[in-house]
């Protein structure tokens, strides 16, 4: 796995350097320079990290170490800085903060050099895998800032890209998309391999190719993502009609020029009440006369009487706050009121970017603009005359303003004869020498229509998944109203979906109200709630024992509007739980009765012998001694008995344990004689429960010293069997015991005669004995502690010939 893990390090690398050659192409667009730096850290990084995977030394792991993790965190912050760029935070792209940015990695590097020990703690020897996923990092200050470092550079990004989609979304859908993958991938990263991957490798650096790769997309595809306010701005100052803009609280923020003609007022106007400069039209932008549409105004400019009318609407920022108001003002005179409108349409003309076009009372073309002959194909004034219903598509009828403003949609023919849907704002308008006709901006909105079609095919999908899915999903308003319910959640309840749509939730028991009502007001909050294990109601009545998985629904604003819960029947998993714990309980009540109502009279029964004593003929003395041994034996098999009940039990609260630690005490309970304990690269620190540890081991070393202890054989003895607990001729006290670590566990070793082959299936049984005075619960007990921590255990032949008893599945603590 390790190997193939670097191999997708190098094509990372080799892939960032062709993505960084295209970053060069588009270096001088906004976030072009900061991805070819992204990119190349970004190889050097990938390459740095697979030779560090690849390493066996410290000195090497940690030269490679020096490499990759500034490298990181140079990706992390030119990645940021090209966000910055690329959104037009030009207040954030300066020499100073990229001198700030430069500060933590010039930093890293000087700690690596030096004391690294203050970003993590060297091992001894080489570590397989990565230096930092096995070395200490707890008490690393460096690591733990660097940490914090790129989790604020990730999140400031994340949030400049975020902003930059939810405003551009409408504009640019591949573009928008691109940024929407490059903000969102390195969290995908974090919380994938938190909840999903539990793997000793880190994958940030994959997500990080995505994401430059995606913001690259977004450079090589480059457009203004937010041009209204350049176009707005050039319109405004250019139009013939009179423009004031104001804030909340009636002061002027700007004005354009004609606005200052047409009121006879000096340029010094920004930042003065409109009420003080002129006082018949103060009113309109605050109080009760602050409402949007037009208002007429009679007003006197250097002495002369002047009519005019005032179109209001609000105006808001980039975040759909209200920022303003825009008074478009136009001199409505009767004297020159019919040359002024015509004027001030020509302006439009001459300075509207969009489509513009003027029809006559019968519909026919008047006037057009550039954009428009360019729109609809035309050739000059080759259309002037003709009717507008010309370049409608097939069944589409002419617009009208019928004397008022409206929006209304229609499709146009194109050249290539396909229709193609727009969008028209129509207004009146009154000619001098003809009755009124009408004038016309035009849209396109082929894109838009092509996004709600998607968003209708995914929402059709979306609903298809729901449907279809084997469990139950249901979701409701923040009143507690359902507006999904799928048949997965009718078939657990009871309740069809005609019956509890658009009704509050009928599942909630009264006797959980309270406590659901809790749980639910933490989702309102935002929060997401896994794994709730509750209690719910069906339709006749009867109760179903549940896991739920609960999330908020948000809108576009991010308020929660309601939440979605997927709710899965936890009844037969409960009813097991049930089931294991009363079958513990009568283990409890066996152990019980086993431990007093048996144990008693046995010490009745040897108290009774005992007293009789001397008073046993000498011919009757062999008869009491077998009886007290039987007494004895009865004891031991109890107490074996019990052991083996108790340390079959799973572990419900392991805590880390000092393995070595471990082995030295249980050696020490143990009477070894002249045996010896070599203790070798053993996992430090292991999850589990210590008391049955020490016993797991206690009986291991045991056994050996027992059992296990090398005889002087000579070839004759081949015929002599030796099993687990058997004995073997002229057997001295010594043995030699190994306790050494597995990739995955350890292993306890001896020097001694070993297990046959055709016996190590029968080893653990409980009972199973080759001496007549053992009782054959030992290995079972062992067997019994490990699979109760989860592990597995088996029985080989040890490199002296003797037993090795290997326990697999360990899990190693760690913080």
């Amino acid at each position: 796995m390790q190997a193939g893990f670097e191999g997708l390090l190098y094509a990372v690398a080799v892939v960032s350097l062709g993505v960084a050659t295209l970053a060069w192409v588009r270096r001088d667009a906004p976030g072009g320079t900061p991805m070819v730096v992204f990119h190349v850290a970004l190889a050097v990084g990938a390459v740095a990290y697979a030779r560090e995977l690849a390493a066996v030394t410290v000195a090497t792991q940690a030269f490679w170490v020096r490499l990759w993790l500034p490298a990181q965190t140079v990706v992390a912050v030119s990645w940021l800085y090209a966000a910055l760029q690329y959104a037009g935070s030009t207040r954030f792209t300066t020499r100073r903060v990229a001198g700030l940015l430069a500060v933590e990695p010039v930093l890293l590097s000087l700690l690596l050099a030096g004391e690294r020990r203050l970003v993590y703690v060297p091992p001894e020897r080489g570590v397989s895998g990565s230096l930092l996923q096995t070395a200490g990092t707890d008490l690393a200050v460096g690591f733990l800032l660097h940490s914090i470092f790129l989790l604020v550079v990730a999140l400031a990004g994340t949030t400049v890209l975020v902003r930059l989609y939810l405003r551009s979304r409408h504009l640019y859908r591949v573009q928008a998309g691109a940024v929407l993958v490059s903000a969102l991938a390195p969290w995908a990263a974090i919380v994938g391999q938190a909840l999903f991957f539990d793997i000793d490798v880190d994958t940030s650096i994959f997500a990080w190719a995505v994401s430059g790769a995606a913001l690259t997309l977004g450079l090589s595809t480059f457009k203004q993502l937010d041009p209204v306010p350049t176009a707005r701005k050039t319109i405004v100052e250019e139009m013939g009609d009179g423009v004031v803009v104001v804030d909340n609280d009636g002061i002027v923020t700007d004005t354009n020029r004609a606005a200052r003609d047409i009121l006879a007022l000096g340029d010094d106007l920004v930042g003065q009440p409109l009420a003080s400069i002129v006082e018949r039209l103060g009113d309109l932008a605050v109080g009760e006369a602050a409402t949007d549409g037009f208002v007429e105004r009679s007003v006197t400019v250097d002495g002369d009487r002047r009519f005019l009318e005032v179109e209001l609407s609000e105006f808001t920022d980039r975040f759909d706050r209200s920022a303003g108001r825009l008074l478009l003002i136009r001199d409505v005179t009767e004297r020159k009121r019919r040359e002024q409108q015509f004027e001030r349409y020509k302006t439009i003309f001459d300075s509207v970017n969009e489509p513009v076009y003027v029809l006559d009372g019968s519909g026919r073309f008047v006037l057009y603009n550039g954009p428009f002959e360019a729109f609809v194909g035309a050739d000059g004034d080759a259309l002037v005359g003709e009717p507008f219903d010309r370049l409608l598509a097939d069944g589409e009828t002419t617009p009208t303003a019928d004397g008022e403003r409206r929006t209304v949609e229609l499709a146009l023919q194109t050249r290539a004869g396909e229709p193609r849907p727009c969008e028209a704002d129509l207004a009146p308008i009154s000619f001098e020498t003809a009755d009124s006709g009408s004038v016309g901006v035009l849209r396109d909105v082929s894109q838009r229509k092509r996004i709600e079609s998607e968003l209708v095919e995914t929402s059709e999908r979306l609903e298809t998944l729901v449907e279809a899915s084997p469990l139950a999903i249901v979701a409701v308003d923040r009143d507690g109203v359902v507006e999904v319910w799928n048949p997965a959640a009718a078939d657990l309840f009871g309740w069809r979906a005609e019956e509890v749509i658009a009704e509050r939730i009928p599942v909630i028991p009264d006797d959980q109200a309270d406590r659901l009502a809790d749980q639910y007001d933490q989702v309102l909050a935002g929060e997401r709630l896994t794994n709730l294990e509750n209690v719910l109601q069906r339709k006749d009545g009867t109760r179903v024992e549940v896991s739920v998985s609960i999330a908020p629904i948000h809108d576009a604003d991010g308020t929660v509007t309601g939440s979605v819960s997927i709710i899965t029947d936890i009844t037969e998993r409960k009813a097991r739980e049930r089931k294991l714990e009363r079958q513990n309980e009568r283990l409890d009540e066996f152990a019980d009765i086993v431990s007093h109502d048996l144990r008693n009279p046995i010490q009745v029964a040897s108290g009774h012998l005992d007293l009789l004593g001397d008073s046993v003929p000498a011919e009757n003395r062999d008869h009491l001694d077998g009886a007290l041994q039987a007494l004895e034996r009865m004891e031991t098999i109890i107490e074996s008995t019990l052991t083996l009940a108790r340390e079959g039990r799973d572990i419900e609260t392991p805590e880390p344990v000092a393995f070595a630690a471990i082995v030295e005490r249980a050696w020490a309970s143990v009477a070894t004689d002249d045996g010896t304990l070599t203790v070798d690269d053993v996992p430090e620190t292991v999850q589990g429960d210590p008391t049955r540890l020490a016993t797991l081991l206690e009986n291991l070393f045991r056994n050996a010293v027992e059992h296990g202890s090398t005889g002087n054989q000579t070839e004759s003895d081949d015929s002599v069997e030796h099993g687990p607990t058997g004995s073997r001729p002229e057997a001295d006290d010594s043995v030699d015991i190994t306790v050494g670590g597995l990739d995955d566990g350890f292993y306890v070793a001896d020097d001694g005669a070993g297990i046959p082959e055709t016996e190590r299936g029968s080893v653990f049984d409980s009972g199973y004995s080759s001496e007549q005075d053992n009782t054959g619960f030992g290995l079972a007990i062992v067997q019994r502690i490990a699979h109760a921590h989860d592990w597995s255990v088996s029985v080989t032949e040890s490199e002296d010939g003797g037993a090795r008893f290997e326990f697999r599945g360990v899990v190693e603590y760690s913080e």
